[in-house]
């Protein structure tokens, strides 16, 4: 819903043409910190030591930049110390031998229909210690804009929402918390549940679903500016940051995307 939400265009090349963005530091960063996190949780309280942490990161990141996709970042100094901060920040915010959750609790796979949408999600962690609560990692720092900061920082809590939703639906379990864990920031961010909140954003996957397909039918996608498009893979093809770029799905707009790197699945 995100990713719709903040540009439409970026949407179709992603998930209606199926384009896949290359692998950057950020990324690498953070699939390298969730897999050692998650196997630090599945050990016993006891065994959960930062040292054993720093092993863990060393056994899957060596194990991961293997992988065709991450394998050019095998040699970056940069990107392995910072999952070595990320990991160790986790233990100055929060103390993992305290904390009680159960295996099939990590990386929970979520496939649910929501208002007639199929949701599917991953859920970092999820713990009833007292508190049902869904947990997110996020290996960034808060960003805080000067305009509407507080807006934005509650945007960040619409995925878990939807998480909480998911539950409810799949589960009948009713979360009364979410949790943003900002490991690079050393920050904890909560929210209790509220069920309207839930509520509307399911309404709001419905009606961005109807919309996708109002999109596609028209082949009207609308490409959005905003602070990410620096960052955005597919700005060769893109009218607004590339005003001669050649109409998106078009045999010349793929070369554009091929050039630049990009593959399709």
């Amino acid at each position: 819903m995100s990713k719709y939400n903040q540009c439409g265009l970026r949407f179709y090349f992603s998930y209606v043409t199926s384009w896949r963005e290359p692998q950057t530091q950020p990324l690498v960063i953070g699939s390298i910190a969730h897999e050692a996190i998650e196997h630090l949780y599945r050990l016993p309280q006891e065994e959960r030591t930062l040292e054993r942490a720093l092993e863990l990161v060393r056994e899957h990141g060596t194990r991961m930049l293997r992988l065709p996709d991450y394998q050019p970042f095998s040699s970056d100094v940069d990107m392995k110390h910072k999952v070595n901060e990320a990991v160790t920040n986790l233990f100055k915010i929060e103390q993992p031998h305290e904390l009680v959750v159960q295996p099939e609790h990590l990386e929970m796979e979520l496939e649910v229909e929501i208002n007639g949408v199929l949701f599917f999600g991953k859920v970092d962690r999820f713990t009833q210690d007292g508190t049902a609560r869904v947990t997110d990692y996020k290996t960034g720092k808060l960003f805080r804009p000067k305009n509407d900061p507080d807006r934005y920082i509650d945007s960040k809590f619409d995925q878990p929402y939807l998480y909480a939703l998911a539950f409810k639906t799949l589960h009948d379990i009713d979360i009364e918390e979410v949790e943003l864990i900002f490991l690079h920031g050393k920050e904890i961010l909560r929210r209790r549940v509220d069920q309207s909140q839930t509520v509307r954003l399911g309404e709001d996957l419905a009606l961005m679903h109807e919309q996708s397909h109002l999109d596609l039918a028209s082949s009207a996608w609308v490409a959005k500016r905003s602070s990410l498009c620096s960052y955005c893979a597919f700005r060769p093809a893109c009218p607004l940051e590339t005003p001669d770029a050649p109409m998106p799905g078009t045999p010349e707009s793929d070369v554009i995307l091929r050039q630049a790197g990009l593959t399709q699945r």
